[in-house]
């Protein structure tokens, strides 16, 4: 073998002292291998979790978008009127000042231990009242607390049990009749609705009584709207539990109100508005849509008033934008529009039918 042919296999067999590079000691070949390996394996790894650095935050993306998503679904919105009431629990106010840090930690704790021990109150209650009543009926003005109320009815597997009972008194708000379809939708069940004896439907009764029959005699329209039509459904139900979202915290003639009534059931009675509030986030369930434009309750369209977040949660402030400008026949502030003021809790009657 010629020197040339040594040098060009086994390298220069003298240092080149004019060459710093070429004066460095010779890698060994294995070494040279291992270190190549290496760098591979280096590479594959780090392309290896680039990877999935990509794959995991396309993923988090995906959730996030799907819980939106099924969000939306899960509440079966009406399309229409959610393009100007979406629903969204940042529109509603807090009730509680929970504070920062440990103390907001600790308060929620509360909070969750107080729904918690309420929510199986409520689900005891109306189990109670299907084994032991033959004929419960649930009645609900679209109002949270019946919104409440018709979700637990449902969790409890309770909705073809206990019919859902609607009076529509032909003044509500058109977005109260488009909620009630997206509740229909929403849990599967049909709503028996009940409205003024010999009506047909609203324009009919525009056209037999006026636009302002409520203004020329306030206790006839209550019995012609309200009153007669749910005395009718609990007459046509049989009832002899009358389910409904009536609690102390509303106020005046509810402020002693208990749980059972006669025939009459209160689930809600110990409730609070903000209890009511916490439970609808917790399960995320489909509320009127007025409350978020600050509709704190809702009723017919000539007498409710939005109400201030800062009343929401005080003392019958949930009540406080309805019945507005409306009074009794003796001169008192108006509270209520007859329906559990004269229908009694015993025997489920119109007071006046038993006087006479």
């Amino acid at each position: 073998m010629s020197l040339q042919q040594s040098v060009e296999q086994n390298g220069p067999r003298f240092r080149d002292i004019h060459d710093p590079i070429a004066n460095l000691p010779r890698v060994p070949r294995w070494l040279q291998l291992v270190a190549a390996t290496k760098q591979k394996m280096f590479q594959k790894v780090f392309v290896v979790l680039v990877v999935l650095l990509v794959v995991s935050v396309e993923a988090f993306v995906a959730k996030a978008r799907a819980q939106q998503s099924v969000r939306s679904v899960s509440m079966a919105l009406d399309p229409v009127l959610s393009r100007s009431f979406p629903r969204d629990f940042k529109k509603i106010p807090l009730g509680t000042d929970y504070g920062t840090g440990s103390d907001e930690k600790l308060n929620k704790e509360v909070e969750a231990r107080r729904l918690d021990y309420l929510e199986a109150d409520l689900m005891s209650y109306l189990k109670e009242a299907v084994s032991t009543k033959k004929r419960p009926m649930f009645t609900t003005a679209l109002i949270a607390g019946d919104a409440v109320i018709l979700d637990a009815i449902a969790k409890a597997g309770l909705l073809s049990k206990v019919p859902i009972v609607f009076v529509d008194t032909y003044t509500l708000f058109p977005e109260s009749l488009a909620h009630l379809r997206e509740l229909e939708a929403h849990y599967g069940f049909k709503s028996k609705v009940y409205a003024a004896q010999g009506c047909t439907d609203q324009q009919d009764y525009y056209s037999k009584y006026g636009r302002d029959y409520w203004m020329k005699d306030i206790d006839k329209y209550d019995m012609l709207c309200k009153v007669e039509p749910m005395n009718r459904a609990l007459k046509e139900q049989d009832s002899d539990c009358w389910i409904n979202g009536r609690r102390r915290d509303h106020g005046a003639e509810r402020a002693a109100l208990p749980v059972w009534e006669g025939k009459k059931l209160n689930p809600l009675a110990f409730w609070s508005f903000e209890d009511c509030w916490s439970y609808l986030r917790k399960h995320n369930v489909p509320y009127h849509p007025l409350h978020d434009v600050g509709f704190s309750s809702l009723g017919d369209m000539h007498s409710t008033l939005k109400v201030d977040h800062k009343i929401w949660f005080t003392y019958g402030g949930e009540r406080s934008g309805r019945f507005q400008n409306l009074v009794n026949k003796d001169g008192s502030a108006k509270t209520e529009c007859g329906i559990h003021t004269e229908i009694k809790a015993d025997d489920l009657k119109i007071k006046e039918e038993v006087k006479k």
